[in-house]
């Protein structure tokens, strides 16, 4: 992980959140499957917030860029979202992919150029 505490915290928290949602989940129910996402979603948003005030708090100079990241998950998820409504049966699988792919390459690529500074900014802090 990044060695930032309160993130890494929320990082494994939302992993946990969607082994648990998911491995109980009946990918048959679609309100079920919504109720999942909603969760899903929500500590997500949490999870943005806290980040986003880090980077704010530390100075970070590509925090546009980063948010702009967040936007496009919050966005694509709320489509997937809407997209229960057609009742598609592939949906939750798409959905699984996108958050797989997304989140990991999110925490080892982009959330990785903000350590230094968020660290720098923690020690300071302290």
């Amino acid at each position: 992980m990044l060695g930032i505490d309160e993130i890494d915290i929320q990082h494994r928290g939302f992993f946990e959140l969607w082994e648990n949602e998911c491995r109980n989940a009946d990918l048959n129910n679609f309100d079920q499957l919504k109720n999942v996402i909603v969760k899903l979603e929500n500590y997500i948003l949490e999870h943005f917030k806290t980040e986003e005030d880090l980077l704010r708090k530390s100075g970070y100079a590509d925090i546009e860029t980063h948010v702009a990241q967040h936007r496009f998950f919050i966005q694509k998820v709320s489509e997937m979202k809407l997209e229960l409504n057609y009742k598609n049966m592939l949906l939750f699988e798409k959905l699984t992919m996108f958050i797989k792919k997304w989140f990991i390459s999110h925490i080892m690529q982009t959330d990785r150029k903000y350590k230094d500074d968020v660290m720098k900014y923690l020690s300071e802090k302290s």
